[in-house]
């Protein structure tokens, strides 16, 4: 793989998974390390698309938001 490469991004996110597919491709990872590569990618996808309808909803009635990636967890506390 091509280093520790920082990903910042959905698009070097996706990038990252495109060149995921090359090494399986070309054997140079194994796919279960592939498939765990792409487990943690859709929950992070999951995590972003869940922040991003909340934000929309928020925008609708009004409310302001955090910027993206700045949203609390949990309760009030």
């Amino acid at each position: 793989m091509s280093g520790k490469k920082e990903i910042k991004t959905t698009g070097q996110l996706r990038e990252v998974l495109a060149e995921t597919i090359k090494y399986v491709m070309n054997g140079s990872i194994d796919i279960e390390k592939a498939n765990s590569m792409h487990k943690l990618a859709k929950n992070i996808s999951d995590s972003l698309y869940s922040e991003t309808k909340i934000r929309m909803f928020a925008h609708e009635v009004g409310e302001t938001t955090e910027k993206m990636g700045d949203m609390p967890l949990g309760g009030s506390e």
